[in-house]
């Protein structure tokens, strides 16, 4: 499924205010990066915007590559992801005020915006809708995935909260890594959970998976609401008694979430 602008039933979807809501970014080397961006909007069908507010890695990343990603997810578990380019940043004009405008900021003088984020929408990539059924499914596979799978050597041990969080039935947990054309791409990984302190698995979605060896971001959040991120490379895809999965090898851990966001933490 693939269409060049947003429907109206995407652009409801990211009106939502704390409906999740995901940026992929890449940085020269192409390296995804991905985080919540709750304030990420669409104006149009060709434009989408998001608050400027703690997000340092995602503003170097945007200033040496302007390919991005962004996906919504509703309750309903519906998503959508989209690809576009970004366009620049503005710190006055009807983006800026638009945002500014949107109670999470406007009764908040700690979490006021430095500047509005403009992205022009190239394409939407992929439409889901998970059940909870399979999400179940997925989660059963992934647990006899990790007690089954094969170590792999990664470079950071995951400290226990963000295992912990990794490890939970009720979060978001998305998966980000450079598609073939260059641009970041994301796709749900409800089923992702932690194999031992350096790896995490997941049940293998019928949508597509990295390449072999491709460096993948992963990020959670949690009803709390807390996130985390976890970068690593994609080790393949093994074959155990609850189905494939595929295998990721934990590099580097960092905060997504006030008050550090962006912190390294392994």
């Amino acid at each position: 499924m693939t269409q060049a602008s947003l429907t109206h039933d995407i652009i409801a979807a990211f009106a939502g205010e704390m409906t999740p809501k995901f940026l992929a970014t890449l940085n020269a080397e192409r390296v995804p990066n991905v985080v919540p961006i709750i304030s990420l909007e669409a104006v149009d069908e060709k434009t989408l915007i998001f608050g400027e507010f703690m997000m340092w890695k995602t503003r170097r990343n945007l200033e040496v590559n302007p390919c991005v990603a962004a996906a919504v997810i509703t309750t309903e578990l519906k998503g959508w992801v989209v690809k576009g380019e970004f366009v620049e940043f503005q710190r006055t004009g009807p983006y800026f005020d638009r945002i500014m405008g949107r109670g999470l900021f406007r009764y908040n003088a700690y979490t006021g915006i430095r500047s509005a984020g403009v992205i022009r929408v190239r394409e939407v990539t992929d439409a889901f809708r998970l059940s909870q059924f399979e999400v179940l499914v997925g989660l059963l596979r992934s647990r006899l995935g990790a007690a089954q799978a094969k170590q792999h050597p990664g470079d950071a041990v995951m400290p226990a909260p963000v295992r912990e969080k990794f490890s939970r039935l009720k979060a978001l947990k998305m998966l980000a890594y450079c598609d073939s054309d260059g641009y970041p791409t994301i796709f749900p990984v409800l089923s992702l959970l932690p194999a031992g302190e350096r790896n995490l698995v997941f049940a293998i979605p019928s949508r597509s998976v990295p390449p072999l060896g491709a460096e993948v971001a992963v990020c959670v959040i949690t009803f709390d609401p807390v996130a985390y991120q976890i970068k690593g490379k994609f080790c393949g895809i093994e074959r155990g008694v609850g189905g494939p999965v595929g295998v990721i090898a934990v590099s580097e851990v960092y905060s997504a979430c006030p008050p550090l966001p962006g912190e390294r933490l392994a």
